[in-house]
């Protein structure tokens, strides 16, 4: 799952038709595109033909599983009428209300995580995750007799309760390395960096790296953290720390605080930290 950050590009972000603060957000409801392809930019004339200045969700799970984050969750969007000041809206792009046609494992699994982040992050509980259909009607609106998200809202709030697994550590694989102060986007294959492939931050000293110049980083597997840390250890959240292993920004209020490694997997490269659910690189804590 890659995140592709639209915040500060989709229609109208600079200019929302209603903000919130964050502690207002109750729910997270889910949607599906009722579409065979889609995406932010694709839905955006649709949703500029119904009127709207902001669009439909903050969130959407693309056919590749890559998410798409819209807006930021102090904009209001338009995914549920009536419901939508104190909801925060996830798209899964796909018709999953006709032939039996449900997401793909990969989008399930992104549908999932995402999910997870957000429940922790608002502080929402699991039967506070809705299906779009699931909301009550209003004089306006009809959501009871909508077959969104099209799927069964039960058995997804039954995955979410489920213990997280640790996924087996990949081969080959995109990952983010801090060399210095810059982080790097690079292709590692067998613990061996085989490929720049985008520098992160920093990008006044662009120039001084070719896009696609073989490296000779450190390898993270040398990290004398990997000798420390084990499920149960408690570690201490860098300031220098940036981003989570999904790519969002590490908020500000996590660095300096001290968390339970939950799981640990990529090699014993990533660890899962209790309560916050979020995976976080080795080399971004210190153990206590």
């Amino acid at each position: 799952m890659k995140i592709i950050d639209l915040t500060t590009v989709s229609m109208n972000w600079n200019n929302p038709f209603q903000t919130r603060n964050t502690n207002q957000i109750r729910r997270i409801s889910i949607h599906h595109s009722a579409t065979k392809i889609g995406s932010q930019v694709i839905f955006e004339n649709h949703w500029r033909n119904l009127g709207w200045r902001n669009g439909g969700y903050h969130e959407i799970v693309l056919l590749n599983s890559d998410v798409e984050i819209c807006y930021d969750p102090t904009i209001v969007v338009n995914g549920v009428g009536d419901h939508n000041i104190d909801t925060y809206h996830i798209c899964v792009v796909g018709n999953f209300r006709t032939n039996g046609v449900q997401p793909t494992k990969e989008q399930l699994n992104s549908l999932i995580q995402r999910i997870r982040f957000n429940m922790s992050r608002f502080k929402i509980p699991v039967d506070s995750v809705l299906g779009h259909n699931e909301f009550s009607n209003t004089v306006r609106f009809n959501h009871r007799s909508n077959t969104c998200p099209g799927q069964d809202m039960n058995v997804l709030r039954e995955l979410l309760q489920l213990p997280l697994v640790a996924q087996p550590p990949v081969q080959c694989g995109i990952h983010v390395v801090r060399a210095g102060d810059n982080l790097f986007q690079i292709a590692r294959k067998n613990n061996t960096t085989v490929a720049l492939l985008q520098q992160l931050n920093n990008l006044q000293n662009v120039n001084l790296i070719r896009i696609g110049q073989t490296l000779n980083l450190p390898d993270v597997s040398s990290n004398p953290n990997q000798t420390q840390i084990t499920v149960g250890t408690h570690v201490r959240v860098n300031q220098t720390a940036r981003n989570w292993v999904t790519g969002e920004i590490i908020p500000n209020w996590v660095r300096g605080q001290t968390y339970e490694v939950m799981q640990i997997r990529q090699n014993n490269n990533e660890l899962l930290l209790r309560n916050i659910l979020s995976w976080i690189h080795i080399f971004d804590v210190t153990p206590i």
